[in-house]
């Protein structure tokens, strides 16, 4: 599982290219963790969206999971904990998407 998120959030890519793992301004000393423009990728962007695709999946297991045994309570809780985790992180993904395409229009929540 943790292989598929790492390669799926472009480490492979990053392997290849040799990408650094983040950049320091030299005039302000802050550092970016993600690139501005759409054809360049640092090393703790593709962690971040590995991370962030993890929890995505991790908000469909539990709404997948939840509805075994509706007696339960928790099960109700398990599928609202679920879709806020995967309404909350897409959210993420979108604006990290969004960051690096400047003309993209949607968004969900930020």
């Amino acid at each position: 599982m943790f292989i598929m998120f790492a390669m799926t959030s472009g480490q492979m890519w990053l392997h290849i290219r040799g990408a650094p793992f983040a950049h320091v301004d030299r005039n302000t000393g802050r550092t970016s963790f993600i690139h501005g423009g759409s054809n360049m990728m640092f090393v703790a962007e593709s962690y971040i969206i590995a991370v962030v695709n993890g929890v995505i999946a991790f908000g469909f297991i539990l709404m997948a999971d939840a509805p075994k045994d509706p007696s339960n309570i928790n099960s109700k809780y398990m599928s609202y904990g679920g879709l806020a985790l995967v309404v909350v992180f897409f959210s993420i993904l979108l604006a990290i998407f969004r960051m690096k395409h400047r003309g993209y229009p949607y968004s969900l929540l930020f």
